[in-house]
């Protein structure tokens, strides 16, 4: 085997062992644990009541994010995969760029219209595990609050999106 397929391998077993380590991750696990299983979160998201949220985002190809809840005690309260229907629908006009970041995660990529002076975050998703989305917000640059959600099936076949 040639060099590159065999780092191409190594890659996707390592995104593989990630997403299987995530999911070993339950309530009352101890922050050592989950760094042990997962590694060091891609942010810490430090809450007012000691609490914190660990984001874990499988991409930038990946179609999951994962943020795992740790109460002041270092221990797991909760753990959710955010790039899905339950949170995505809580998306709304008006909302901060702060705010969608702590909702659905590290967007894969942020570009930018100057003609509409927007700035654009992009996600994929697997809709009901068999579909795979795009998720577009587009956030309004100056006053820095989300202005339109759009989603698109995007079919892996020719890479289009529908």
């Amino acid at each position: 085997m040639t060099p590159k397929p065999r780092r191409a391998l190594l890659l996707l077993a390592a995104m593989l062992a990630g997403c299987a380590n995530l999911a070993a991750i339950s309530p009352g696990d101890s922050a050592q644990a989950v760094e042990a299983r997962a590694g060091a979160p891609a942010t810490v998201w430090k809450n007012a009541d000691g609490s914190e949220v660990w984001e874990y985002p499988l991409g930038p190809l990946g179609v999951e994010t994962y943020m795992v809840t740790l109460g002041s005690d270092r221990a797991v309260r909760e753990v959710r995969q955010v790039l899905s229907e339950e949170y995505i629908s809580k998306l709304h006009v008006g909302m901060s760029r702060d705010e969608v970041r702590r909702l659905v995660g590290r967007p894969r990529a942020i570009g930018f219209s100057d003609r509409n002076d927007e700035e654009i975050w992009s996600w994929r998703y697997r809709e009901w595990k068999v579909r795979n989305m795009e998720l577009y917000v587009q956030f309004d640059r100056p006053a820095g609050t989300l202005k339109r959600i759009s989603r698109f099936q995007v079919d892996t076949s020719d890479g289009k999106r529908h």
